[in-house]
């Protein structure tokens, strides 16, 4: 399980790649990935903040819907905003979506049990808006930002699924079902796919390679390069196909099926695979029979969308961040490839842990090329029986780090052979051992190179003493070069120890002095956290810090003392006063001490209004981030928790709540709405 601390930095490194992937593919219509990678990322990034909801933050990608409109094409603002979907990658993610609905609405259970759900596929194209004024098609524009699209009506009216006039009349939607009288409106809007067919798209990409021009990546790239261009020609000449998945006007429809009827008597094409389902259960079944036969489709499709049925719950669902609620897309189970170990290799960490990686004969997996995979401990090769030679299946299972999912046991020849994990560290040959009851194996040596490497990393890093500058290659030369035996030398070098190395000028020298100078006064949360305490993240240095006041009553506390700390248990009590016992530890302390550090103490506790309560957050708050919600409770004198216990005096609620909703439920912990929670930190402040 992912620390906090390794939590926040890899949903940084997410953000910067998919915003880097989503500007590349919708800005610049210039794919960099493919789309199961990017969707890999998306939903990692998704599932950690869903894990982590204090580290969303307004710049993340899932708090957004698309890229901006390319400059070359008029602006048209949506009426009504085309949103994005939230995508689900498992049974379990389905029937969770369902759960968090029902606590919603009080009558969500009895409503869709009457009205059951919409299943589509989910067209791999470029979303569009389409607007009838009197009949006549007027205006047609790309989703761009959600808010503010492309007009693209010239090269829209090229598609000939696109009906260029309509015919209304009250006769026609009674038809589908409607009952009753509807005035119909002068303006209606439908949305929908605008998808290219497998076989025009090879033939597209055959006239590009003979005019010399790069190719597609594939057909949904190609269909928004068609539509996103000035020439209405070309986008004729790309044979571009359309279905109709979203009819936004009201003409009394009551269900999104029915809606999907009213476009089809209106003249729209709609995809004749999308069926009715009476309950989640059928929804499975459709999902999984479009897995296996989505290679028979003549277009692409990577999952379906379903849709809570009855459309009045939809709009009382309403939206979180820019996704609806009543709709989610299921993706399709990530690709999957064989290949054979070549190796297994041990690497090891700054704490010394020993993991086991697969080196991999190079496969194409969800569009990118795999070498390695990792295995993480010895106990999970011995459960899988992972042996050097073996053919295996590969994936990525919605994570961008590739594993190892089984053993291909009937490709055996007899020649594989089975590893054993060394009892001597591959990098510095010290003993390695694996205390009773822990699946990891470590290293014991303390001046391992690969630990101290890794340990050197970690306390420059920007949780700790965010030494801006001081990166892989930089920290590596330092050591090779002698120049630092431990991190607290870092404070003592000069210019002159570093200009003189090979590809340092004086001012880069310059520099790196400066930007580790500028570091010496740090917060003794800040600084617990350098100090790489096994199994101590940002959180527990933050309330080891808050809790004893200060460093020297840390290292002199006791075993009890320590686990008396509010959320701390007895494994991590243990590491944090075992490693105040050890005296290279104390020494490293010293030396940085004695380098000039100035460790900034918190202020002291007083009676404040909320002292002695404890506070844990769920699900999303409007008007706030959980860091900000945080920062009112601690500011006010009380305690934050990630887990909720019978400790817990509050369990503030926000949309979609997750797991610790129901935990609180059964313990009885009292709940707060966002607006009760504001209430209360504002009548105590």
């Amino acid at each position: 399980m992912l620390t906090k601390q390794q939590a926040k930095e890899r949903i940084e490194q997410l953000k910067k790649e998919i915003d880097k992937i989503r500007y590349a593919y919708h800005v610049l219509d210039k794919p960099i990935v493919s789309d199961a990678v990017k969707d890999s990322l998306q939903h990692e990034l998704q599932e950690l903040e869903q894990r982590f909801p204090d580290l969303i933050t307004p710049d993340s990608p899932t708090q957004r819907v698309g890229g901006k409109p390319l400059d070359e094409f008029q602006k048209v603002q949506h009426a009504v905003p085309m949103l994005s979907l939230t995508d689900a990658f498992s049974e379990e993610e389905i029937f969770d979506w369902q759960e968090r609905n029902s606590k919603l609405l009080e009558d969500f259970t009895q409503k869709v049990t009457q009205d059951g759900y919409y299943a589509e596929l989910k067209m791999d194209g470029l979303a569009v808006s389409l607007v009838y004024e009197d009949g006549l098609f007027v205006q047609g524009s790309t989703r761009g930002n959600g808010l503010v699209g492309e007009d693209v009506t010239q090269n829209l009216k090229t598609i000939e699924a696109i009906p260029l006039r309509i015919t209304p009349s009250l006769e026609l939607i009674q038809k589908a079902g409607v009952k009753g009288a509807v005035k119909i409106p002068r303006r209606i809007e439908v949305r929908g796919e605008v998808f290219m067919t497998m076989k025009v798209f090879e033939g597209v990409n055959q006239e590009q390679e003979k005019a010399g021009l790069p190719k597609f990546a594939n057909p949904r790239n190609a269909a928004a390069g068609s539509i996103r261009q000035l020439d209405p020609n070309v986008t004729a000449r790309r044979k571009l196909s359309f279905y109709a998945y979203d009819l936004v006007t009201e003409l009394g429809q009551k269900t999104h099926q029915q809606a999907h009827e009213i476009m089809k008597l209106l003249g729209f094409p709609v995809n004749p695979h999308n069926q009715h389902c009476a309950n989640l259960t059928e929804v499975v079944r459709y999902h999984q029979k479009w897995a296996s036969e989505r290679r028979n489709l003549p277009y692409w499709t990577d999952g379906i969308v379903v849709v809570v049925n009855n459309l009045d719950l939809i709009r009382r669902l309403g939206v979180v961040g820019k996704a609806p609620r009543g709709m989610i897309a299921f993706k399709f189970p990530p690709e999957e490839a064989t290949t054979v170990v070549e190796d297994i290799i041990v690497q090891v960490g700054r704490t010394g842990a020993l993991t086991p990686v697969a080196v991999l004969r190079p496969v194409l997996v969800a569009g990118s090329t795999i070498s390695r995979a990792t295995l993480h401990n010895e106990d999970e090769i011995r459960r899988k029986d992972v042996r050097i030679g073996d053919t295996v299946v590969v994936h990525k299972a919605g994570d961008v780090i590739p594993e190892v999912a089984s053993v291909l046991k009937e490709m055996r020849t007899g020649k594989e052979k089975i590893f054993q994990m060394p009892t001597r560290c591959p990098v510095c040959g010290g003993v390695v051992i694996r205390p009773a009851g822990e699946a990891i194996a470590r290293c014991v040596n303390k001046k391992c190179f690969a630990q101290n490497f890794r340990r050197y990393l970690h306390f420059v890093s920007r949780p700790a003493f965010d030494m801006v500058g001081l990166g892989p290659k930089i920290l590596k030369k330092f050591i090779d070069e002698g120049l630092v035996k431990d991190p607290a030398d870092l404070f003592n070098l000069t210019e002159g120890d570093i200009a003189p190395l090979e590809r340092f000028a004086e001012k880069s020298a310059s520099n790196i002095v400066k930007a580790i100078q500028s570091r010496k006064h740090i917060s003794l949360a800040r600084f617990l956290y350098a100090l790489g305490i096994q199994n101590v993240g940002e959180e527990t240095a933050y309330d080891l810090a808050d809790h004893f006041g200060s460093l020297e009553k840390i290292k002199n506390a006791s075993l009890e003392e320590i686990e008396a700390v509010y959320d701390i248990g007895p494994v991590v009590a243990r590491s944090i006063y075992d490693f105040f016992r050890d005296k290279n530890n104390l020494q490293f302390i010293e030396r940085l001490l004695k380098a000039g550090i100035k460790i900034e103490e918190p202020p002291k506790k007083q009676a404040q209004p909320l002292s002695g309560l404890t506070f844990v957050f769920t699900g999303e708050l409007a008007s706030l981030t959980r860091d900000e919600a945080k920062n009112l409770v601690r500011g006010l004198g009380g305690d934050v928790s990630e887990s909720v216990s019978k400790k817990t005096s509050y369990l503030v609620v926000g949309a979609n709540p997750g797991s610790k909703y129901d935990k609180a439920h059964t313990l009885g912990v009292r709940l707060l709405n966002e607006a009760d929670f504001l209430k209360l930190v504002g009548k105590r402040s």
